[in-house]
């Protein structure tokens, strides 16, 4: 992986040159809160001050699912067949680690085997992902939980750090047209340099802070675990006592790949739809004839445990979760699955 130094007074001008190229997603801080936002020339005006500082950031409220399994778009038609835009290559610069492994989940269940999804593959196809590190860990995050990182251990096409608000990037092969768009602007770094001892060393403070703020570890066996534990209705009960719900757990957790599809009449024909679905919906679980093995909320609770932490991990070698912590930020009963899981 080559390395990389562009000066925050080059910023600017890098992004210009990406936007002659890509559409261009950054995080940016609205109202104390990151979200997501497709850069515009307009805002190169500006100083970079306006991006910079969400990159140090945590993730962004929106999960980065939203970008190759959109919550909802049209898969299909009848008579004539349907063909999908084809969208300008893009650039989501400032994803975090816990988004790459969030992807992973989805690469596996939408991107492998006999039936693949090829709208999420083309999204995928045509995305460069940037990963940017999380210097500044809140107490929402439990990546380290699952055996992550604040910081990229799988670099995407790119990886960014922000030392004194100059932007260090290491680049695989497949991100290296990155640099070589305006290569005048950056300077390669050399080993033992002192940007990258900086760098290493707000890596360093990160996974400190988040090792103090999760302190103790999950059952080794996490997965037999929570298989062993479905059946005890009390223990369950506990935990969804105050959820209202609200479903904002689901809808914002980065690995849910549940949906639905549905079709739609107009004058000449049929459209189909698929749209996101959730395993809290009273009748996620209901099949033919009215039946409905789920048709209790505290077994529909529980589902969601065992999905993400035993039957996603038993079958795929890997947890449906990757302590992005956008589950708690969104609850509006509190829950904080680090505590439910504590007590396996």
């Amino acid at each position: 992986m080559g390395e990389y130094v562009l000066p925050k007074s080059n910023i600017s001008q890098w992004l210009s040159k990406l936007l002659a190229k890509y559409a261009v997603y950054v995080p940016i801080e609205v109202e104390k809160q990151v979200h997501w936002h497709l850069l515009e020339p307009r805002d190169l005006e500006k100083e970079p001050d306006a991006i910079t500082p969400a990159q140090r950031r945590i993730r962004a409220s929106e999960p980065v699912k939203s970008f190759m399994f959109q919550p909802r778009r049209q898969v299909a038609s009848f008579p004539e067949p349907f063909t999908p835009e084809v969208s300008k290559p893009r650039v989501l610069l400032g994803i975090k680690s816990c988004d790459i492994a969030a992807l992973k989940v989805h690469d596996k269940i939408l991107g492998e085997g006999e039936f693949k999804d090829p709208f999420y593959l083309a999204q995928r196809k045509n995305t460069l992902l940037v990963v940017a590190d999380c210097p500044e860990p809140e107490q929402s995050c439990f990546c380290n939980l699952l055996g992550l990182t604040p910081y990229a251990m799988e670099a995407g096409d790119a990886v960014l750090s922000v030392v004194d608000g100059n932007w260090v990037l290491g680049v695989t092969e497949s991100g290296k047209g990155l640099v070589d768009l305006a290569s005048e602007l950056f300077t390669e770094l050399r080993e033992g340099s002192s940007e990258l001892a900086r760098r290493d060393e707000q890596r360093h403070t990160a996974l400190v802070t988040l090792n103090m703020t999760n302190t103790k570890p999950w059952n080794p066996d996490l997965a037999g675990a929570v298989a062993a534990k479905l059946s005890d209705t009390a223990f369950w009960n506990k935990h969804a006592e105050t959820c209202v719900e609200c479903f904002g757990c689901l809808m914002g957790c980065p690995t849910c790949y549940c949906f639905l599809l549905y079709d739609q009449a107009r004058d000449a024909g049929v459209d189909r739809t698929r749209a996101w679905d959730a395993c809290y919906e009273a009748a996620y679980a209901r099949v033919g004839g009215g039946a409905n093995p789920r048709a209790e909320f505290v077994k529909r609770f529980a589902n969601r445990f065992s999905c993400k932490f035993s039957a996603f991990k038993t079958d795929h070698g890997m947890y449906a979760c990757t302590g992005c912590g956008r589950c708690l930020k969104s609850c509006m009963g509190k829950i904080d699955i680090r505590k439910v899981l504590g007590e396996l």
